[in-house]
Formats: C-alpha cells, structure tokens, sequence
C-alpha cells in the first residue's frame, strides 16, 4: 500500500512538472496580441509582429525582445498583465 501512495506521488509530480512553465495560444488584449507556441511567442500589435524567446518562472514570463528583456505577470485567472494592458486568452 505504502508503494502505492509513493509510486502515485512520484506520477503526480512528474506530470505536473511536464505540464507546468510553458504557455500556449493566443492572449489578446487591447494593444495587440500575445501568441505562444514552444519556447517562441509572437508579440503582434498594429504596427508589427515581433517573434522572440520566452521563459517562465512561477507567475513571471520573461519576454527575450531584441531591444531587452520585459516582464509579465500571469494572473490566478489565467489573464497575463503585460506592459500593453492585460491580455485574456482567446478562446
């Protein structure tokens, strides 16, 4: 029983670490849109699109953007605050 409890924890916490950190889809917000595929997201506003890295640490996403790095917030809600206004995930 207890070999179990232990080998069902141990699945747990691989399945949550296989499924935690990366985004996918498409934030939308009033400025533009965020979409994220693999360890790429595409940043699109009016006037461009603008592919670049990202990581996740926690709530943080850090955006690789060629002038410098920036910072988002991901929400309780699943909505990201970005430095453009927030941005909910299309459905």
């Amino acid at each position: 029983m207890k070999t179990s409890r232990t080998f069902l924890a141990v699945l747990a916490a691989a399945l949550l670490a296989a499924c935690g950190g990366g985004l996918s889809g498409t934030y939308e917000g009033e400025a533009g849109t965020l979409t994220f595929d693999g360890s790429k997201v595409d940043l699109k506003t009016m006037a461009s699109t603008v592919e670049m890295d990202y990581s996740t640490d926690g709530d943080k996403i850090l955006l690789k953007m060629p002038q410098g790095s920036v910072v988002l917030t991901r929400n309780a809600d699943g909505s990201i605050d970005t430095p453009w206004g927030p941005m909910k995930k299309k459905n």
